[in-house]
């Protein structure tokens, strides 16, 4: 495949089985939120599942650079792949309750160790300005694969949602645990993941946390480092704060599930338009610039939400599309941007520091986002707003890169 003869083989082998994992991953996903419904749970509920998820979440992300610097990052993705997601996928297909949802939850949580280890593992040996191309192609995989959801709107109108979901959490189940082993036969350990194994072999978890702790401790004194990293913990909080959107599209704004099961094809389209037609005719420009670029359009799309009249088919395409263009290329520039500005003998400890304050702040937001959706759903959304502006104003703070000709490439005089 022409698109990726220029990547090396970890990104490669990747990218080529990210849709074994993402076609059944995007539906159940989306559907999530209808499925804990439907099996009789209530807002409050859902909300407090999300908060003990990712308050676990924060805990294991505490360990995830320790524990991907010691196992190698080709050897922690396989176990924590296995109990984050092959584990979880089987008991959700038979969840009918809120404890089953909880423990599925709680094991789902254990995925930060991935984030960290996945992330280094595709791009550590991959040269800088190839690096935002994983992300985009990855990212591009990932929402591509919502154009098979209305399929799944189709037989959940037959058959309901409760038995749908389960079966494509059962198969998915079987399929992301095969593609999980193959994945790690076809991978290998980057060079760096080899060097930092030696060296932390004799070194206690617990020394290792202290210290990636106090690496990114010292980081909030890098001014050009500290918009990037507000930038990537507020985008994920928003992220966490939209769980209710597909409730609210069916409940407030009284779309059908029909209607609502073209949502991720609307995105996807958007996101692959973008990465194949428009984006490659654009003048090349830096990251910080597309970063900035896509929270203005993520603004915009914030306020054509809360301007959705009722039933308006066309207003709510237009708002998906924005959005998602937006999404696409902030997530895309933002991951790149970060991975590019850490050390490398810091990635892991500086990637899992950061994933970690996203994970904190994240935490009530998950019974906060019940609450505000339970007392008055168009104030979760306008708090969501907000947080756009908000980083709007962080955007202001990004370096210029042509006033800084050199990249942060160590921390060692910290």
């Amino acid at each position: 495949m022409k698109l990726l003869q220029d990547l090396p083989r970890n990104p490669r082998y990747s990218i080529l089985l990210e849709p074994v994992w993402a076609i059944p991953g995007t539906i159940v996903l989306f559907y999530a939120p209808l499925y804990m419904k439907e099996a009789g749970l209530s807002d409050i509920e859902i909300g407090l599942i999300n908060s003990v998820n990712l308050y676990f979440a924060f805990i294991f992300q505490l360990f995830a650079g320790s524990i991907t610097n010691k196992l190698g990052r080709k050897r922690t993705t396989l176990i924590f792949d296995l109990i984050a997601w092959s584990v979880p996928m089987f008991i959700w297909a038979f969840s009918q309750n809120f404890w089953l949802f909880l423990i599925a939850y709680l094991l789902n949580a254990t995925s930060k160790f991935v984030t960290v280890s996945f992330n280094c593992l595709i791009i550590e040996d991959v040269e800088e300005h190839k690096r935002s191309k994983v992300f985009a192609i990855l990212n591009m995989i990932i929402t591509g694969a919502g154009v098979l959801t209305p399929i799944a709107g189709v037989v959940i109108a037959d058959f309901g949602i409760v038995p749908t979901l389960a079966s494509i959490y059962f198969v998915g189940g079987i399929l992301m645990t095969v593609m999980f082993f193959i994945r790690n036969r076809y991978t290998d350990e980057t060079a760096v993941g080899k060097e930092l194994m030696g060296m932390h072999s004799q070194i206690r978890v617990i020394q290792s946390l202290t210290s990636s702790l106090r690496l990114f401790g010292k980081s909030f004194y890098k001014r050009r480092l500290l918009p990037i990293i507000l930038i990537t913990v507020l985008s994920n909080l928003i992220l966490q704060l939209n769980f209710f959107q597909v409730i609210f599209f069916k409940e407030q704004l009284k779309f059908n599930d029909q209607i609502i099961s073209f949502i991720p094809v609307v995105t996807a389209v958007t996101v692959m338009l973008l990465y194949l037609v428009i984006i490659p005719r654009l003048k090349r420009r830096s990251e910080e610039k597309y970063v900035g670029f896509s929270i203005i359009l993520s603004t915009v799309g914030a306020i054509l939400f809360l301007l959705i009249p009722v039933g308006n088919i066309a207003m709510l395409f237009l708002t998906l599309i924005v959005l998602a263009a937006g999404n696409f290329i902030l997530q895309t520039y933002r991951d790149s941007l970060l991975m590019n500005r850490l050390g490398t003998h810091e990635k892991a400890d500086m990637f899992s520091a950061v994933q970690t304050v996203m994970t904190l702040t994240a935490i009530p937001s998950g019974y906060l986002t019940g609450l505000l959706y339970h007392y008055n759903p168009v104030l979760l959304f306008s708090v969501i707003l907000v947080l756009y502006i908000v980083l709007m104003v962080i955007m202001l703070f990004l370096p210029d890169p042509q006033k800084h000709s050199q990249v942060i490439s160590t921390y060692k005089n910290m």
